[in-house]
């Protein structure tokens, strides 16, 4: 059966649609790059947002106080219906993943995909060390994306 995928992104104000769309691209990759040929159609949802509304949800689903960069939602095993997978749903902060980048520098796009990726794996259930890992390949490969665009 050909894998195919649905991805939903909802945004606050402070993203631009070039922001999403590029979300949307590096999410189409990861489904390309890290899913089994063979599984069945996939779905996640996104939420680009600010540092108040992923504090929010920080403290209402894991019971910690502060803004963080990424919460991924994993919905194990559940499938919608036999020929849906519903993966689960990737929450970004803008103004942590600004933050982040300046503080690491790094470009705002080449943190973006760095934490939409590792929002991506954790909803696959790799563990963090696994994640690093796979991390700096994928990473080497969106730059290079990234770059393609630019130029």
């Amino acid at each position: 059966m050909n894998k195919s995928k649905s991805i939903f992104i909802k945004k606050t104000r402070e993203w631009v649609d070039s922001e999403v769309s590029f979300v949307n691209e590096v999410l189409e990759h990861a489904f390309e790059n890290l899913l089994d040929s063979n599984e069945l159609e996939h779905e996640v949802s996104v939420l680009l947002t600010n540092n108040n509304e992923i504090r929010e949800l920080n403290k209402k689903y894991r019971n910690i106080d502060k803004s963080t960069n990424v919460l991924s939602f994993s919905i194990a095993n559940a499938n919608i219906s036999s020929e849906l997978k519903m993966i689960g749903d990737i929450v970004i902060s803008k103004e942590k993943i600004l933050s982040e980048a300046k503080e690491q520098n790094k470009t705002f796009m080449s943190h973006l995909a760095h934490m939409v990726i590792h929002g991506f794996l954790h909803l696959l259930n790799y563990s963090v060390p696994t994640i690093m890992k796979t991390l700096r390949i994928l990473i080497i490969l969106l730059i290079l994306l990234i770059i393609l665009q630019e130029n």
